[in-house]
């Protein structure tokens, strides 16, 4: 988990099993360059909504699997 609360061994996991070899292949294939993908695996960058959908459609992830890799961090560490 990085501090932006994402699971990026999760989602490079959900990638590789999905067929993308490389960080430059998935970033293609989301249409966002091969940076923001580096950026969002190293914790850099929280994504934004489109860039969330992108990769749901791109990996088929279930809701289940988007909120273990996109939410499950951020929603446990909020305070109300």
């Amino acid at each position: 988990m990085t501090k932006t609360g994402i699971n990026t061994s999760l989602l490079e996991s959900k990638m590789i099993l999905r067929g993308y070899k490389s960080r430059k292949a998935f970033a293609d294939a989301v249409g966002v360059s091969q940076h923001t993908i580096s950026n969002l695996l190293n914790g850099v960058h929280q994504p934004g909504h489109n860039l969330i959908n992108s990769i749901y459609e791109m990996l088929e992830l279930t809701p289940e699997e988007g909120t273990a890799i996109f939410f499950s961090g951020n929603l446990r560490n909020t305070k109300v």
